[in-house]
């Protein structure tokens, strides 16, 4: 098994038990290092994402003011139609919140996965074309036109349990990773997020974001400008 084939293998299962992933991790320290952390991460991100909430959380909050609404109206009926409405407000706008504060973080899992997969992409230099690209991109109704840098590298990845394209490539002189994702409810695709090494950035194209990450001290701005010039994606 080469090792791009081990790396895509367990990026789709990092607990994956096939006997030729067991057999190359054997065989090879980095690797089994490599299995121990996706496992961690995995493990990290099915931490975060366990959050039970009731369905009808929303449904019992309500019912239970306009029962104790109804039960004082008979004395403030005034008054208490204005608190109503207060309250009301107030628990749109926290559940608007808690709804915000559970948003996967997209900047900050691509950081993430660029780590976990260390230079294996970042050192690569396939010297892709736009066309090659553009047949990967027209999954995601999406297209690359006009003038951008070299493309070291273009190919499917999993993130965060979905089908994307991860890129490495030249943008205004930088070099930077590029995530394409589909849209999800789930995802906050307008999140920044920062460490020792790296920045990132999240751009929202409707149908699917472009998540873009570069060394600390990169200028994100001008990156994230060249990406939606150069970018386009269908309705």
């Amino acid at each position: 098994m080469d090792d791009l084939e081990f790396r895509r293998t367990l990026y789709a299962d990092p607990n994956c038990t096939d006997e030729n992933i067991i057999k190359a991790a054997a065989d090879d320290p980095k690797k089994r290092a490599f299995i121990k952390e996706l496992k961690e991460l995995d493990a990290k991100m099915c931490d975060a994402s366990q959050v039970n909430v009731p369905k009808d959380l929303a449904s019992k909050l309500i019912l239970r003011q306009t029962m104790h609404c109804h039960e004082l109206s008979k004395k403030r009926n005034r008054i208490n139609l204005a608190l109503a409405a207060s309250v009301a407000f107030v628990m749109g706008i926290s559940f608007t919140l808690w709804q915000q504060s559970n948003l996967i973080n997209m900047a900050e899992h691509a950081i993430a996965h660029v780590r976990a997969e260390g230079s294996y992409a970042l050192d690569a230099n396939e010297n892709i074309s736009i066309e090659q690209v553009n047949a990967k991109l027209a999954s995601f109704g999406g297209e690359l036109s006009g003038e951008i840098g070299q493309i070291y590298y273009a190919n499917f990845c999993d993130f965060d349990n979905v089908r994307s394209l991860h890129m490495v490539m030249q943008l205004n002189g930088q070099k930077v990773t590029v995530f394409v994702v589909p849209n999800k409810a789930e995802y906050d695709n307008s999140s920044r997020s920062k460490d020792k090494t790296y920045q990132s950035q999240a751009v929202d194209f409707n149908r699917a974001s472009l998540v873009v990450v570069g060394e600390d001290g990169a200028d994100m701005t001008q990156a994230k400008q060249t990406l939606s010039q150069n970018f386009k994606f269908s309705a």
